[in-house]
């Protein structure tokens, strides 16, 4: 499903059976629009109360003054409230950030805020209560990739890729048997 700036995705995992419902927010930047998508998401949460419920995304806001830094411009942290308020509202949870402090970096390197996040509902933290979310290295882009972790279980470094022509190369099964 979907509404202004929101995709919902609703489903069940095979594995256990566990029904839950991901939003999916990429929030404006006016104040006055994003009062309007904080109720548009506050009337479908209060359906899904008692719920495993994730909103992540863009949303174009910050909790208090400490996640943002900018040299130019007017700081609008009135807007943390209003924020604040639908956090609050609808007993969402905000996971401390690993990795780095800010997800959103201006290209002079001088301005940056914490805009991307997970927030979770009580029930979601209950169901997999190891949930952490980490702030990824952004490479070329000014964005940086969010990750929620929700198993405890660290399997290590991905797998290594092979192509079978590897096989034909001499003394690659030895090669493979030593190490």
């Amino acid at each position: 499903m979907s509404f202004e700036h929101v995709l919902v995705i609703s489903g069940c995992l095979v594995k256990n059976g566990v029904q839950f419902t991901v939003f999916n927010v990429y929030a404006p930047c006016d104040s006055t629009s994003q009062q309007v998508v904080w109720n548009n998401l506050s009337s479908r949460l209060q359906m899904l109360s008692d719920m495993n419920v994730c909103l992540c995304g863009d949303f174009n806001a910050v909790r208090c003054m400490e996640e943002r830094r900018s040299v130019g411009g007017v700081a609008r942290y009135g807007w943390c409230a209003t924020y604040n308020n639908f956090i609050e509202d609808n007993f969402l949870v905000d996971l401390p950030l690993r990795g780095r402090n800010f997800t959103w970096f201006r290209g002079d390197g001088n301005s940056m805020s914490r805009i991307y996040m997970f927030l979770l509902s009580d029930r979601w933290c209950l169901t997999w209560p190891n949930c952490f979310q980490m702030a990824l290295s952004r490479g070329v882009s000014d964005h940086c990739p969010l990750e929620l972790s929700v198993d405890v279980e660290n399997w290590g470094p991905r797998p290594l890729q092979m192509l079978k022509c590897w096989a034909l190369t001499p003394g690659y099964k030895s090669f493979v048997c030593n190490k």
